[in-house]
């Protein structure tokens, strides 16, 4: 186990040091802009209340980037700073977490740490928009660690009984039920489970608080009108979300079981530990978690995307502890999920539906790093802002972005013949221009 530890453990050390390279090229995105155009227009409270009326309940995620210095950070430091940033606390956080349930030492957590890094990172469907694009680090990645900052804050609670580590708790419940809906429900199923456990008073106030900013999220107006109306008969629109359910049940089953027999050998030591204080019945009500966001995309049609970002982990850590009852010798196996995660993207989808084909992010880190030129696009990212901003004319035609990223989230301005589309209408605002395109 030792060897297929290192192994895995210098993977993600140095998957560690290219996501950071990769940040010191990473640039404002088109939702920087509008976060800081609308807060500036309207004002930080009036802002996150037009938020919550016409887009949605994320009042934790949207507020936090309202807070975006786009228009003071002339030299673009915030997106080299905050990808690297995250990045260390979420180690930190599983640090602390390993540290304070297995009663490690802090060498041997910081070696759990990173190996556990490694199978996050594996599994996202969107690096650029959980890592390096800022508001979408906020939505998704940012509540991500603030949950094991709660892990950790409720299991020093409950063996200490110090008040503040409740409060703390409750004040990160708040926080995350406003982060975004796939964590919130993963974390209301979570609670409600933890009090089926363990009925006392504290547990009641977590699940109640719980519950009422659940429904503060889920009921803002801006949820209710960005909802699709579909012109169909009940029988169609049902027939649809069964199969849309049953088509990211599928993906997440087949990228998960992929690489499970790897993360058994892995944490095998943790997952029996474990396994030793739950019994099956429970280990499968908490996997059946993963269940209630799925459910609730099939409802509004999302197909595999950036929120199924925290589904991905959480099946894989809860589906772990489910094989350790069912068939433990699923470790044996491991060499076919380390050959796996070394595959390329394998591309069986069109463009729509691209993000269900399976990919493990190695090949695509180690192409960017190695094949991208990032400092040239860089460079004609800033030309381009520079552009814009020193440029009198109302309507401006720029030369498109020869270097383009993998990695880092980025989306082309449509063409002079192409109907305008978010990047362009978001830009055009900040800057006050009528039109911005690119060339053919």
């Amino acid at each position: 186990m030792k060897i297929v530890q290192n192994i895995i453990l210098f993977l993600s050390i140095i998957v560690f040091i290219g996501l950071v390279y990769i940040s010191f090229f990473n640039v404002y995105q088109t939702d920087d802009y509008i976060f800081s155009y609308t807060t500036h227009q309207l004002g930080l409270f009036n802002n996150i209340f037009d938020f919550y009326s016409r887009w949605g309940g994320r009042y934790f995620g949207y507020s936090l980037s309202m807070l975006n210095p786009v228009a003071y950070d002339q030299w673009g430091i915030l997106p080299k700073v905050y990808p690297i940033f995250l990045l260390c606390s979420f180690i930190a956080v599983l640090i602390l977490n390993i540290n304070y349930f297995f009663k490690y030492s802090v060498l041997e957590s910081v070696k759990k740490g990173f190996l556990f890094f490694f199978f996050y990172t594996v599994l996202l469907v969107s690096i650029s928009e959980h890592y390096f694009w800022i508001t979408g680090s906020n939505i998704y990645f940012l509540p991500f660690i603030l949950s094991g900052l709660l892990l950790y804050s409720i299991g020093q609670f409950h063996r200490s009984h110090r008040r503040s580590y409740f409060y703390l708790s409750c004040l990160l419940i708040v926080l995350l039920m406003g982060s975004n809906e796939i964590l919130a429900l993963l974390l209301w199923g979570s609670l409600m489970m933890f009090y089926n456990q363990n009925r006392n008073k504290q547990n009641l106030t977590l699940i109640l608080l719980g519950t009422s900013f659940l429904l503060i999220s889920f009921l803002a107006p801006g949820n209710f009108n960005r909802l699709v109306t579909y012109d169909e008969s009940f029988a169609t629109k049902w027939f649809k979300r069964i199969a849309i359910m049953g088509a990211n049940s599928t993906y997440i089953f087949i990228k998960i079981i992929l690489v499970i027999p790897l993360f058994v050998k892995i944490f095998e030591e943790e997952l029996s530990t474990v396994s030793k204080k739950v019994n099956l019945k429970t280990a499968g009500k908490m996997w059946l978690i993963s269940f209630l966001p799925l459910i609730f995309v099939a409802f509004i049609f999302n197909t595999i995307g950036r929120q199924f970002e925290s589904i991905m982990i959480f099946y894989l850590g809860t589906g772990a502890v489910v094989w350790m009852f069912l068939y433990e010798q699923i470790k044996k196996y491991w060499w076919i999920s380390l050959i796996v995660i070394f595959l390329p993207s394998i591309d069986l989808f069109p463009p729509k539906y691209s993000n269900f084909n399976l990919n493990y992010n190695l090949n695509t880190i180690i192409e960017e790093v190695f094949q991208t030129n990032l400092h040239a696009y860089h460079t004609e990212i800033r030309e381009r802002i520079e552009t814009i901003e020193n440029s009198k004319q109302d309507s401006l035609i720029l030369p498109k972005i020869h270097h383009l990223p993998k990695v880092l989230y980025f989306e082309e301005l449509p063409t002079i013949k192409e109907e305008g589309n978010y990047v362009n209408d978001q830009l055009q605002k900040y800057f006050d221009k009528k039109s911005i395109r690119i060339e053919e």
